[in-house]
């Protein structure tokens, strides 16, 4: 005990230097991997043994240190250390746990969209949302800090991105085999996503919170687009892409039904070649007067014109079709590429796509009426320019003859009518069908366009405007002059000036 004594009397300070590098290492296992208690514990029991140890052995000489004047002092200075290392600790707790950060980037991409934050937070279920990725990947980082908006957004959110080979056992469990997989859980329903972004997480959201998938009915048997084939002229490209967005899609053949089925809430009519029977007009009239959704896309002559409801809307539909050669790059005269988008809640994402457009490719003109029926509210979504016509007899070569209209021709427009004090009647009427069938609906804005339509007849106006947000690459031009001086500036003057001024500066000391 003596022998201890002396040797840590004589080597006080080197004990002391270890005890307290010994619990900086716990401090920094604890943080850095919280797992590993054993690692940290021990370190922490090291330092604190050490301590213990040297104060045990030498009480009286630390406690003679303490009263002297020197020791007061050294004593103040240890505590007032202490003390600001405690407020920093405690800033840093609080920081951790109340999150704030303002987002310079230009697309706000640090930001979610004020519809993502509409739909998370009026959550109010616990969600469980597991991430599959690569932990060295940047993906693993941009969806981590994706997720952790959306927890911050609302409590009842618990995130984790997690490395599948790392923890085999929970990808097992989530039936996950790769990376790139986010898995969203309530109340007993799972939704899948691979490497999505706001819009597919805040989709995902939205079908494990629904109680309800929106129906979508495609009539059928009048020479309709097939709802479920795979064909160029088929949609079954738009319906995979909305049975992932949560819609349930069936088809409807009012000769047998007889009347459209309660669980409708949208009706789609995809480019009809043939009139519909009274009795099937009037059953589709019964379903609009009762607050019912429609998707009417029309076809030129000799398809059906539905022009009695069209014009109970303020619609005026006209023979012929709508082609517009000075919008043409395909060599169809009939296809048009339709930039013209008016202000509304469908058109507001491609309001700044100023070089996108909708590919129409065989259009029926449409004019609003000189009064719109009382009651009935009409937007056009999409219209022609002033250079386009109706052209009476298309036979592919087109010119424009004096007798013929001039545009601009209604591609796209939607309706809404009172129903009741709480109900409306909502239409969307296209000039065209064959826009949205497999062989086009991949062209340019098509399937975002045909998509929103639908969205706002559902009124899952959430979905239409979350945009992607990949900060565009800021790229500097210069002009021809301005190359020339930066190139004389940076590679002859500048260098030129500091060597002539290390000239002066050595031939007059040198002097």
């Amino acid at each position: 005990m003596k022998r201890i004594r002396e040797l840590t009397k004589a080597n006080a300070l080197i004990v002391g230097i270890l005890g307290f590098i010994a619990i900086l290492i716990g401090l920094s296992l604890y943080f850095a991997q919280p797992d590993k208690k054993w690692a940290w514990t021990f370190a922490w029991t090291i330092g604190a043994v050490l301590w213990i140890g040297l104060l045990a052995f030498h009480f009286e000489e630390v406690l003679r240190y303490l009263i002297s004047q020197r020791g007061r002092m050294g004593a103040n200075a240890v505590l007032s250390s202490i003390f600001a290392l405690g407020v920093l600790v405690l800033l840093v707790y609080i920081a951790d746990r109340h999150n704030a950060s303002v987002d310079w980037t230009k697309t706000k991409r640090h930001t979610l969209s004020p519809q993502t934050l509409r739909v998370v937070r009026n959550i109010n279920k616990e969600i469980n949302v597991i991430a599959f990725y690569d932990v060295n990947s940047q993906e693993f980082v941009r969806v981590r800090d994706l997720l952790k908006r959306y927890e911050a957004a609302n409590p009842k959110i618990k995130t984790r991105v997690v490395d599948p080979r790392i923890e085999p056992a929970l990808a097992r469990q989530y039936e996950v085999t790769g990376t790139g997989v986010t898995v969203f859980e309530a109340d007993g329903k799972r939704e899948r996503v691979s490497f999505g972004s706001e819009k597919e997480f805040t989709g995902a959201l939205i079908k494990v919170t629904k109680d309800k998938k929106p129906t979508l009915y495609f009539l059928q048997g009048h020479g309709e687009h097939a709802y479920d084939s795979f064909a160029d002229e088929g949609y079954g490209m738009l319906k995979s892409g909305l049975e992932r967005l949560n819609y349930q899609i069936k088809e409807l053949k009012l000769l047998t039904e007889k009347a459209v089925p309660k669980d409708c809430d949208i009706l789609v009519i995809a480019g009809a070649q043939r009139d519909l029977f009274p009795q099937e007009k009037q059953a589709i009239k019964s379903y609009l007067d009762k607050g019912g959704r429609l998707l009417l896309m029309l076809e030129p002559e000799p398809a059906p014109s539905f022009s009695d409801w069209l014009d109970e809307w303020g619609l005026e539909v006209k023979t012929g079709m709508v082609v517009e050669p000075a919008n043409n790059i395909l060599g169809d005269a009939a296809a048009i590429f339709a930039f013209g988008f008016r202000f509304h809640d469908v058109t507001r994402p491609f309001q700044k796509a100023r070089q996108e457009a909708v590919l129409f490719i065989t259009a029926r003109p449409l004019k609003r009426k000189s009064q719109t029926p009382s009651g009935v509210v009409l937007t056009e979504l999409i219209e022609t320019s002033a250079s386009s016509w109706r052209e009476e007899k298309f036979q592919g070569v087109v010119r424009k003859d004096p007798n013929e209209e001039s545009g601009p021709f209604i591609l796209a427009a939607a309706v809404e009518k009172n129903v009741t004090d709480k109900k409306k009647m909502r239409a969307v009427v296209l000039a065209d069908s064959d826009f949205a069938t497999n062989q086009f609906i991949r062209n340019l804005l098509n399937g975002a366009f045909a998509a929103n339509c639908i969205h706002w007849l559902a009124e899952e106006d959430v979905l239409i405007d979350i945009p992607p947000k990949d900060e565009p690459p800021q790229t500097l031009f210069l002009s021809r002059q301005q190359t020339i001086f930066t190139f004389v500036w940076s590679v002859i003057v500048l260098p030129l000036a500091i060597l002539i001024s290390g000239l002066i500066v050595w031939l007059t000391r040198r002097s």
